[in-house]
Order: C-alpha cells, then structure tokens, then sequence
C-alpha cells in the first residue's frame, strides 16, 4: 500500500513521481487519451487512487480552453420586476443548480435580470448558461445564441424550435392534477388566476384549464394578474372574481404568492376558506405551508429542474450531446387545509 498524503493536496507530479512515469502519461492515464500499454494505464490509475488524487477542476477548464463558471439568470416579463428572493422556487432552483454545477467541477455566477440588453455577468466571461423562465422572444437567450454560448432554460422559450435544449415542470399534467383534487372536493366553479401569458408555464397551465373546463363543462373563469406577481396582485384578480353575480368556489393560482393574496381577497370579502372557496396554488413554499389556513400547492420540484439544467449545461460544454434535450419533471399536489373538505363520493 502507498503512502497517502494528508497534509497537501496530491499533485499530478507526486503521482508521476511515484509511478515512475512523465506527467504527460499520468494525464493520458487519466484522461484515456494517448497509446500507452494498458498494464502502465492501470498502475498509473492504481497509484492516483491510493494517493488520493483529484483531478483539478480550474486546470482542466483551463486545458480545454474554458473559465469553468457558468451563468444563471432569471428572465422578467417587461413591466413585471421582481426581487428573486421574494420566491421561494427561484432560491430552491438556484442552490441546486449551484450545487450540480460543483459536482461537474465548475461554478455557477448568478446575475440580476437586465430587461433590453444582452446578457452580463460583470464583465465576466461564461461558459454557458442557465435562463430561467425564458419569456418570448427573450433577448438573454437570444443573445447567448447569437454568441454561440450553449444555453439551456428551465421552461421553454415560447415559439422556440426543436433543436432547443430546456428542462421544466409539467405544467399540463399539475393543472389538471389539481382541478381533478378540487372537483372530487365539490368544486363546481373553478377559477384560474395566473400571470400574463408570456412563459411556458403560464401558457401551458392557461390551455390545460380551458381544456378541463370544455370536459368538465365547467365555465372558464380567467383572472389575470396585470401588475407585479404579489399577493397585492391576485388579491386584485381575486377580488373582480369574488363580486361577480356568480363568484368561483375553487381558485387555482398559477404562483404560491398570487394564491396568499386570494385568501386575503376571501378574507376581506367574508368568504370562508375553504367552506366557501377552495384555493391551491402552485409551488410550495414557507409562505404557503403557514398561511391561515395552510395552502395547498402543487409541487413543482425546483430542486429537480435546477439540478437537470446544469447537468444538460455541463453536457454541452463539455462536448458531450445530452442523451435528452427535453426533459419535463413530474409534479405532486400536497394536500393542506385550504382544500380540506370531504371529497364527493361518486
């Protein structure tokens, strides 16, 4: 057995040194490159084992011409900012993008959206990048491409092509997950209040609750939140749905913060939760889990999506093809109090 070396980092000399060999082969060993005997392949492989080496990230990036840092930065609607904190889904999408971006040896540099530019990470030049949440004819992604930085994006680009690389939640089967939970819970009349119709998220959850209306004869009941994506924002939505002739007794929230502001509508207007008026929303998040009362959420796992996207964004760096350019991550309900009602019996 070799001695393993405790207090330094093991170099790709120190493993030259004691196999016996040049630093040339121990980098063809290792990277399997090169026309060397497999007997000296393995023992070069066998000594950097045992004496603990790795690989340096910052030195292979800079081999294969690259900066090792790869970029991330959540698109916004013109007209629609929003502080990234604010959103439990960004900051869980984020710590798992970054913690997938170590494990392929690079680091993940996050940027505040800037609306009408180009991509800018400070002056700082990236490998690829991650968009969040694309809008149409989003000029990020535009202008990465047009750099020929590889780009992937969690949600589509709405009106992309097919040769575009992108990982998200799946909108279409959450939606009718959830309008499925509150019609077994008695709802009859189910709104949606969602945000404008420029993401794919909104797009697809848009069209898959006009379809479950049309075969569920369900009237469609669309509220669109028009200003910041707050609760300020769906208790207005909520509110014009709420004085209607014939309100809603089921609302679907296409964000967990539009949902908040539905139950303070509820609240203001004197309708019970969830007597009155069932509410989900979608994403979980803190906020939803303490809500008064705790507010059922369709899980869309950021988590899943942060993590696949850079794993994609790595593949394309690297050279490597991803075996799949689209990868669509299942969703779950978490069932709470805003819809804890006895569901109906057939």
């Amino acid at each position: 057995m070799l001695p393993r070396t405790t207090m330094t980092r093991v170099g790709i000399k120190d493993v030259a040194r004691t196999a016996g060999v040049s630093v040339t082969t121990v980098s063809h060993a290792l990277n399997g490159k090169g026309r060397l005997p497999a007997r000296t392949r393995e023992r070069v492989r066998r000594v950097a084992v045992e004496l603990g080496y790795r690989p340096s990230a910052t030195a292979r990036n800079l081999a294969g011409g690259r900066t090792g840092l790869l970029g991330l930065a959540v698109s916004q609607a013109d007209g629609q900012p929003f502080v990234l904190s604010d959103f439990a889904y960004f900051a869980q999408l984020m710590s798992a993008a970054a913690s997938a971006a170590i494990e392929r040896g690079f680091a993940l540099v996050l940027t505040p959206p800037a609306r009408g530019a180009g991509p800018s990470w400070s002056g700082i030049d990236v490998d690829g990048a991650v968009i969040v949440d694309p809008v149409r004819g989003d000029p990020y992604v535009r202008a990465l491409r047009e750099a020929g930085v590889p780009v992937v994006t969690t949600g589509r680009v709405p009106g992309d092509g097919e040769d575009a690389t992108w990982v998200e939640s799946d909108h279409v089967a959450g939606t009718f997950t959830v309008l499925d939970h509150l019609r077994r819970r008695g709802a009859r009349r189910i709104a949606l209040v969602t945000s404008p119709l420029v993401t794919s998220y909104a797009i697809d959850g848009e069209r898959a609750y006009r379809e479950w209306c049309l075969a569920h004869d369900n009237e469609v009941l669309v509220a669109m939140a028009t200003e910041t994506l707050t609760e300020a924002a769906g208790y207005a939505a909520t509110a014009a749905l709420l004085r209607r002739a014939d309100p809603p007794d089921a609302v679907y929230a296409t964000l967990d913060r539009l949902a908040l502001g539905t139950l303070l509508a509820a609240e203001s207007h004197g309708v019970r939760v969830p007597d009155d008026l069932l509410v989900v929303g979608c994403t979980d998040s803190a906020a939803a889990r303490a809500a008064k009362p705790a507010l059922t959420a369709l899980s869309v796992d950021p988590e899943a999506v942060g993590r696949r996207a850079v794993q994609l964004l790595a593949d394309l760096v690297e050279g490597d093809p991803p075996a799949e350019r689209r990868i669509v991550v299942p969703t779950r309900i978490v069932t709470r109090a805003s819809t804890r009602r006895p569901a109906r019996t057939a």
